[in-house]
């Protein structure tokens, strides 16, 4: 639901089920994000050289540490909830607060903008 909020298609979709590496629908740099993400939820990051120098070519420092924090929240929060057996809402459910939610894309970078701001004028 959060990835239709902030606009990826359903033929993005597909291609993330499938073969995103080879897809037009990616430029770069979400590649090697995606493929990053791919390689720290198999736990193979460690070894994956080509992934790892891909990522340092395209991202900053801190943009690697953001995309990897993040990767890690989401792993974590389905390591949890795969061991507690939570049970999640159903898809229709998720649908129907789509709309409730207020998340866009612009709502987003609007937020970032603002923390960034902060951060350099302290």
């Amino acid at each position: 639901m959060l990835g239709q909020a902030l606009g990826l298609t359903d033929a993005e979709f597909d291609a993330l089920q499938g073969d995103y590496r080879g897809s037009a629908l990616f430029d770069d740099r979400e590649k090697a994000a995606l493929a990053w993400a791919e390689a720290m939820t198999l736990n193979t990051a460690k070894h994956d050289e080509n992934v790892w120098q891909e990522l340092r070519r395209l991202f900053s420092d801190a943009e690697i540490v953001e995309i990897s924090l993040s990767t890690a929240m989401f792993n974590m929060i389905n390591r949890l909830n795969d061991s507690f057996r939570t049970e999640l809402e159903s898809e229709e459910y998720n649908r129907r607060q789509h709309g409730a939610v207020g998340v866009t894309r612009e709502a987003l970078e609007d937020y970032a903008c603002r923390i960034c701001a902060r951060r350099d004028d302290a």
